[in-house]
C-alpha cells in the first residue's frame, strides 16, 4: 500500500495530535461526570494511537529506504 504525502501528513496529525488530545478529553469528561468505563475507553484510544503510530513509522522507514516512490509501501 502506497501512502501519498498528503495522506501521510493527515494520518500523522491524527495520530500525534488528535488521538492523544481526544484521550485526555474523554478522560476529563469521564472524571467530571463520573462515567463508568472511561478508563477502558481511554486505553483503547491510546492503543489505537500506538498501533497507527507504529504503522506510520514503518511506512516512513520504507519510504526513506526505498528512495521515495520506489517502495514507499507498508511492509
Amino acid at each position: 500500500m502506497h501512502l501519498s504525502n498528503t495522506l501521510y501528513d493527515r494520518l500523522k496529525w491524527f495520530v500525534l495530535i488528535f488521538l492523544p488530545a481526544f484521550a485526555v478529553f474523554v478522560a476529563g469528561i469521564g472524571d467530571i461526570y463520573q462515567l463508568g468505563g472511561t478508563e477502558q475507553f481511554v486505553s483503547v484510544i491510546n492503543l489505537v494511537a500506538v498501533f497507527l503510530g507504529t504503522v506510520l513509522q514503518i511506512s516512513n522507514i520504507n519510504y526513506r529506504n526505498g528512495g521515495g516512490s520506489h517502495g514507499a509501501g507498508i511492509a
